[in-house]
């Protein structure tokens, strides 16, 4: 029986097998190894351990099953694209007219090494400026690039939005970008990689298709980050077939885009989900392509990682209760989308948070016993709450599980790179509980108080107060009509 043939049940039984067997082992010495075991604080503990080896298989499962369907396309596209064979010519003859739309804003300080990796497509990138306040207008002049002045500062779906309507009507497909990234490209025969990618996704019919993003590597903050979104691309988007989501940095079929900025909040919280949420709402698809890599910079320090993660987490809630509706539609009855919609969004992230919380202090208890009794110092009391054996067994089988990842999911060009921070990724997972829990407070600040608890950088407090009021009269305008006004 060849590979392709076999039991599609046999690799997560395996897995699941192992991971019992691992599982009981570990129970087992937890028990003799710890003087006041209990076992629902063991399972607390290891409540994020349980959830990510879950995951895992679950996701290798669902990347697995789509690969076999046509093996050329393994792990390159998250579904077999039926394009058929174009020669080079050929591809070059019929690839549509396309654009590279970028928003940009007070971006002066680092606009030049941007221009520079983008000087291969300057026929095709149209810049539009989200009134900025300093001279970056002028240095993408004097670079002799096209940009277009906007004078409201309207983020980056409202801007986008704008260049969409003043493109040339030709252009069929577009690819949003970020003004700090750069695209691994390469030139295949008539035409480079990025084009390649781009007829396929022509030839598709597909409303969009979101490229690997990787972090640019530089520094021990960007190796967390580079494990983070290897793991969030190659396992994770890789195994929604054409029930993708996108990313800040996706292709776009033009008429597919541009309905979707007509339904569209225009905020820039999880602009790339709400994207998602209304095209596969609506019927459309969205695939992944890890064929093209789009690098970018991770955030270069705590602060603005934690002001990002914050912001990513009011993201979330905000658009999955916003969205809800169309995010239902989107799950379908599939259990790969179901499971990424209903069960891994709405209740591991979600409904589960409150406990993912208790985990955190369960295992910082932990944690800090683990200190108190290596070093001797005795301050930490003898609770059963604080047995070091929680937090030992949780590290163990994270651990266990990060280089499992390392191997699934980081490409081999990567992995040297990001290996050093395996056995520090429990620790960096245990963090993200932090601004996530802030920006769900912030988001349920905002609903009964119209101010939040703690500011990012996404977006300014006045914008966010603007809509709060506004949502809040559209609530309550149809109370307030008269009856005879009312629209039937």
């Amino acid at each position: 029986m060849s590979r392709e043939d076999s039991p599609s049940w046999l690799l997560p039984a395996v897995v699941l097998l192992t991971a019992v067997l691992v599982g009981w082992s570990v129970l087992a010495a937890s028990q003799a190894l710890a003087r006041n075991f209990n076992l629902f604080l063991y399972l607390m503990a290891n409540l994020i351990v349980f959830m990510d080896v879950f995951d895992f298989i679950l996701r290798l499962y669902f990347r697995r099953l789509h690969a076999v369907a046509q093996p050329e396309y393994r792990f390159g596209t998250s579904i077999a694209l039926d394009i058929g064979p174009y020669s080079s010519y050929q591809k070059r003859l019929h690839l549509r007219p396309y654009a590279l739309v970028v928003s940009v804003y007070n971006a002066e300080d680092h606009i030049d090494d941007f221009l520079e990796a983008m000087e291969p497509y300057r026929e095709h990138l149209w810049i539009i400026d989200d009134a900025s306040s300093d001279n970056t207008c002028g240095r993408i002049r004097q670079a002799g690039y096209r940009i277009l002045e906007g004078g409201t500062n309207r983020k980056k779906p409202g801007a986008i939005r704008e260049l969409l309507e003043r493109l040339p009507a030709e252009i069929d497909t577009v690819m949003v970008l970020d003004p700090d990234i750069t695209i691994r490209d390469s030139q295949e025969g008539e035409m480079s990689h990025l084009e390649n990618v781009i007829f396929d996704f022509q030839r598709s019919g597909m409303a969009a298709a979101c490229p690997r993003i990787s972090i640019r590597q530089d520094g021990f903050l960007a190796r967390l980050q580079g494990m983070e979104y290897c793991m969030s691309f190659s396992l994770g988007r890789m195994s929604l077939a054409d029930h993708g989501i996108n990313s800040g940095i996706s292709i776009y079929r033009r008429s597919a885009l541009t309905s979707t900025f007509r339904q569209h909040s225009l905020s820039v919280y999880a602009e790339d989900l709400e994207n998602s949420a209304i095209l596969l709402g609506g019927g459309e698809r969205i695939y992944c392509d890890a064929r093209l890599v789009v690098e970018t910079e991770g955030k270069p320090t705590w602060r603005s990682w934690f002001s990002q993660r914050v912001g990513w987490g009011f993201g979330l809630i905000k658009v999955y209760s916003e969205r809800f509706r169309e995010i239902r539609r989107a799950a379908g009855n599939q259990l790969n989308t179901l499971y990424q919609f209903l069960i891994y969004l709405g209740g591991f992230t979600l409904l589960l948070h409150p406990l993912k919380i208790f985990t955190l202090a369960l295992l910082s208890l932990s944690i800090a016993k683990c200190f108190d009794t290596l070093f001797g110092i005795g301050v930490i009391p003898n609770w059963g709450a604080a047995e070091p054996v929680y937090f030992l067994a949780a590290y163990a089988k994270f651990t266990l599980l990060a280089g499992a990842a390392l191997i699934a999911a980081v490409p081999k060009g990567e992995r040297l790179y990001v290996l050093p921070v395996v056995p520090l990724y429990f620790f960096y997972s245990l963090a993200q509980i932090v601004p996530a829990t802030v920006g769900y407070a912030d988001w349920l600040s905002l609903k009964l108080w119209g101010r939040r608890i703690w500011g990012d950088h996404y977006q300014e407090e006045r914008s966010l107060l603007r809509q709060h009021q506004q949502n809040r009269l559209a609530k309550a305008l149809p109370k307030a009509l008269p009856k005879s006004l009312e629209v039937e």
